[in-house]
């Protein structure tokens, strides 16, 4: 089975495709430019992280003017990174966007690193979501490619722990939604971190402002 791997520099989507790359035959890891603020530090952290675990190169895309114009705590400093985070859609654009990857590349499936729904915060985090979008993108390619989600049941802790199972170098990972050279420890990205007890994993944390 071929997997197409919506990938971030972020521990999340680097541990799901190393589970991915153990139990399939191919992963084609997928990084897509939203115009969210912190989009040159995750490609960066993104494209290391691949290489430094033996995973393939990830293909980049580039839909940037949709954060321009549907902004938000992450795609614009004049928003409240926290209270106006949410940016509508984002996951299915994510995944309609996989869902063409992998049409054109022939692959079974697609993989977002969505947690357990207990943590989640967004409306486009939870299992319903992931199951009405998998039935509007089947219907819409006429061709069945399924969304999988191998970190569901977990939480940013447990990720955490999976990371040092799999040997991820945590230090290499960028997860902060403000884009900069640290960590902010204050938007929703750097609070899971911090709530998982395991902040100190991460090296941007040593000079958070």
């Amino acid at each position: 089975m071929v997997v197409v791997a919506l990938v971030s520099g972020g521990v999340d989507s680097i541990v799901m495709c190393k589970i991915l790359n153990e139990d399939f035959d191919k992963i084609l890891p997928l990084f897509i430019d939203y115009g969210q603020l912190s989009s040159e530090k995750e490609w960066e952290s993104c494209q290391i992280l691949l290489k430094e675990c033996g995973l393939p190169e990830a293909v980049k895309i580039d839909i940037n003017g949709f954060g321009k114009v549907i902004k938000s705590g992450i795609t614009d400093v004049s928003k409240d990174i926290n209270k106006e985070a949410f940016l509508p859609c984002r996951n299915q654009i994510f995944l309609t966007i996989g869902a063409s990857y992998a049409y054109q590349e022939g692959a079974d499936g697609i993989a977002i690193g969505i947690l357990s729904e207990k943590f989640h915060i967004f409306p486009d985090q939870t299992e319903e979501f992931i199951v009405n979008t998998n039935t509007a993108i089947n219907s819409a390619l006429d061709k069945d490619i399924t969304i999988l989600t191998p970190l569901i049941n977990f939480s940013k802790e447990e990720v955490i722990k999976l990371a040092h199972k799999h040997n991820v170098p945590l230090d290499k990972t960028y997860s902060c939604h403000k884009g900069e050279g640290v960590y902010c420890g204050d938007c929703i990205s750097c609070r899971e971190i911090i709530d998982s007890g395991k902040k100190d994993e991460f090296s941007q944390f040593n000079e958070v402002k």
